[in-house]
């Protein structure tokens, strides 16, 4: 059966990089929806907030679409985002669809430390515009978000991983878990 595995959670966790890890160790395509923001916001544009919503709502569209269309190859597939219940409802939907066994792998942590490097990452990294549109620098909206994102509903098996440091990334219990789905 062919396999979806899915990294969701917290902002400022690591998705990115542990998603970039994992598609190297299984050679498998992985799509970030905050990539894809990117190009349509330098394609398209935005002016302000609610047009920032709406790049974020597209670039999730293109998500189902691509995962839609790459189905079709019968190729497994790495997904990240911070999804949202209805999202992952869609994502599963697909995945039933099309054959797809799914993984999600949640990540989470200390609001304090990810509101840190959520605040390093935003003033000392270059980060596109279509990701500073938000109020998340304040401490009292990233914890809301933060909430937000914890009661998340995920659909299926899910793997919760604290990612308050990142030796998650290379912890091998974890990786054996992950070995034994996509390779399974």
């Amino acid at each position: 059966m062919r396999k979806l595995l899915l990294i969701t959670g917290d902002l400022a966790t690591g998705k990115s990089t542990f998603s970039n890890i994992l598609s190297q160790r299984y050679k498998v395509n992985v799509f970030f929806k905050d990539s894809i923001k990117e190009v349509l916001g330098d394609t398209i544009g935005f002016t302000d907030r609610a047009e920032n919503k709406k790049l974020s709502n597209a670039s999730m569209s293109l998500m189902f679409f691509i995962f839609s269309e790459f189905s079709k190859l019968g190729k497994d597939l790495i997904l990240e985002s911070n999804f949202h219940t209805k999202e992952l409802e869609k994502l599963h939907e697909i995945a039933r669809d099309n054959n797809y066994e799914v993984l999600t792998i949640s990540l989470y942590g200390d609001v304090e430390i990810l509101h840190k490097r959520y605040l390093n990452r935003k003033n000392n990294e270059n980060r596109h515009p279509v990701h500073l549109s938000t109020t998340l620098d304040v401490f009292e909206d990233f914890k809301k978000y933060s909430d937000y994102l914890t009661n998340v509903k995920i659909p299926g098996e899910v793997i919760r991983v604290n990612a308050d440091e990142f030796s998650y990334q290379n912890n091998s219990d974890l990786l054996f878990k992950l070995d034994q789905f996509m390779k399974g």
